[in-house]
């Protein structure tokens, strides 16, 4: 897979333009908007790789923006960030299909170590591989 397309989704501006730095920096190809409604849109042309969803967005909420991206593309990994902790806002976004959560404030370099590991899982996905195959050091598995 060439870079990774990131959407950041989130209504702080300061916030959006900080991680839109950060990741395209570091090799990233990003792109950002405010609101659900906006990122319903950029999907369509945009079509990105991994969203990074902010949790309490306005229009429509992290859960529901994550319903209709996997609608329109099923291969998008998301990562939710939100203020809370609550466990059970945490278990909700993993059964829902989020590929990660990460609670705000958080450090950059979590961040960057979660995109990292979605960006090989997304190059192996995308080369027919599995993830199991790479990490124990054998060939594809035959049956």
């Amino acid at each position: 897979m060439e870079r990774c397309k990131v959407m950041v989704v989130d209504d702080q501006l300061w916030v959006r333009t900080m991680l839109l730095e950060a990741l395209s920096s570091s090799g990233y190809l990003t792109f950002g908007v405010a609101n659900g409604k906006d990122a319903l849109k950029m999907v369509h042309q945009e079509k990105p790789d991994i969203a990074l969803i902010d949790m309490t967005i306005p229009g429509i909420d992290g859960f529901t923006l994550l319903a209709h991206l996997k609608k329109e593309k099923p291969d998008v990994a998301a990562i939710f960030m939100s203020g809370s902790s609550d466990m059970e806002y945490i278990d909700r976004a993993r059964r829902e299909g989020a590929s990660g959560f990460l609670v705000k404030p958080f450090d950059m370099e979590e961040l960057k170590s979660v995109l990292e590991e979605l960006s090989t899982t997304l190059d192996l996905a995308s080369r027919g591989e599995d993830r199991w195959e790479k990490d124990s050091g054998m060939g594809p598995m035959i049956s």
